[in-house]
C-alpha cells in the first residue's frame, strides 16, 4: 500500500484590480477560489465535488496571511468553504502579503520567499498564520507548505517551535529557483529533519538530469498513473501530488475560461485513485503515523520514460492552440 496525499495550494494571486482595497476582492475570489467562468465553476468547489464523487480526501493548504493583507472575512470564507465539506485545511504562507498590510507584522520587511527571513521572523510569521486559521474555527494546523516552496532549514526549525509536525515544501524541481531545502539534500520519501517530518512533493525523472514535480498542470495522465504504479510496485510509503485552487482555469484579463486539458487530467486521476483505494488510499496529514515511515531513503527517484514525456509536450502544445 502506498498512501497518496492530494495537496491543493489555496490562495489569491496577482494581478488584483486597482481598486481592490476599496471594493474588496470579490472578482479575485471568483477567479482564483471559485473558478467562475462562462462555462461554469472550476475552482475549489468543483475540485471537492470530484474528490467526493470518488470518495477521496483532499488537503487544502490555505494562505493564512491574506487575513492581514486583505481581510479576515476573505480567509474565513475560504476556510469555511473547505471545512464544511470535510476536507483538510492546513497552513500555507505567502510573505508577499507583508507589503500589503496596513500595519505590517515585520515593519520594513517584505519579500516573496520566507527563506529570506530570520529564524525569529519565520517563527513569528508561522505563529500568525496559525492564529489566523484558528480564528476561522478550524483546529490548529499540523502541516505546512511555504509559498513558492521557498523554505529553508530555519523554516523547519520555526515550524517545530510552533508545534507543526509536517512540512511539504521540499520540491526537487524547484531547487534552482525558490526552494532552499537543497540544504537537506534530495529526498524521495518522508524524512525527519530539524524536528519536523518533511514530506517532499513527489518528483520524478522525466529525462536525463530533469526532475518534474507531480503536478496536474505539469504532467500527463499517463505520467501520473505510471508514477503511482511504480511507487506501489516499489513499496513506497507515500506519493505527494500538488495543485492549485485555480489550476483548472485559464486566467486572462478578458475573463477566465476552463482549462479542459487539466480538468480532464484531474477527473481521470481521481477516477483512477477511486478504482484503487485499497492499494492507493488518499490520506490527510491528520492520518499520518510517523512510526510507519521507513528510516531509509530510496536509492533512486521515480522515473517516467521518453515517449510519455514527448506525449505530454505534444498534448500541452495542442492545448495552447485550442
Amino acid at each position: 500500500m502506498t498512501q497518496v496525499f492530494l495537496t491543493i495550494d489555496t490562495e489569491l494571486s496577482q494581478p488584483f484590480p486597482p481598486d481592490w482595497r476599496e471594493n474588496g476582492l470579490a472578482a479575485t475570489m471568483d477567479r482564483d477560489i471559485y473558478g467562475r467562468t462562462a462555462a461554469g465553476e472550476f475552482g475549489v468547489g468543483f475540485q471537492m465535488d470530484v474528490l467526493d464523487r470518488y470518495g477521496l480526501r483532499g488537503i487544502f493548504f490555505v494562505d493564512a496571511l491574506l487575513a492581514d493583507g486583505a481581510t479576515p472575512e476573505v480567509l474565513a470564507e475560504i476556510v469555511g468553504l473547505i471545512s464544511a465539506r470535510g476536507h483538510e485545511v492546513q497552513l500555507h504562507l505567502h510573505t508577499e502579503w507583508l507589503g500589503r498590510m496596513a500595519e505590517s507584522l515585520l515593519p520594513g520587511r517584505t519579500g516573496r520567499h520566507i527563506h529570506r527571513f530570520t529564524l525569529d521572523e519565520q517563527t513569528q510569521l508561522i505563529a500568525k498564520g496559525i492564529e489566523n486559521l484558528r480564528a476561522c474555527g478550524v483546529p490548529a494546523p499540523i502541516a505546512f507548505r511555504a509559498g513558492s516552496y521557498a523554505a529553508n532549514r530555519d523554516t523547519l526549525r520555526a515550524l517545530a517551535k510552533n508545534g507543526i509536525r509536517f512540512d511539504t515544501s521540499h520540491n526537487r524541481g524547484f531547487f534552482k529557483e525558490s526552494c532552499r531545502l537543497d540544504e537537506v539534500g534530495e529526498l524521495w520519501q518522508p524524512a525527519h529533519v530539524d524536528g519536523v517530518w518533511e514530506f517532499p512533493v513527489t518528483c520524478f525523472r522525466d529525462r536525463p538530469g530533469s526532475f518534474r514535480p507531480l503536478q496536474l498542470c505539469a504532467c500527463s495522465t499517463g505520467e501520473m498513473k505510471a508514477v503511482l504504479r511504480q511507487a506501489l510496485a516499489r513499496g513506497l510509503h507515500s506519493v505527494v501530488f500538488v495543485s492549485h485552487c485555480f489550476e483548472l482555469i485559464r486566467r486572462a484579463p478578458e475573463g477566465a475560461t476552463p482549462n479542459r486539458l487539466v480538468i480532464r487530467r484531474f477527473e481521470r486521476l481521481c477516477r483512477f485513485l477511486g478504482e484503487h483505494k485499497d492499494e492507493l488510499p488518499t490520506r490527510g496529514f491528520a492520518d499520518v503515523d510517523p512510526a510507519t515511515i521507513p528510516a531509509e531513503q530510496p536509492a533512486e527517484p521515480l522515473a517516467s520514460h521518453l515517449p510519455r514525456t514527448l506525449w505530454r509536450m505534444v498534448e500541452q502544445a495542442v492545448s495552447c492552440v485550442y
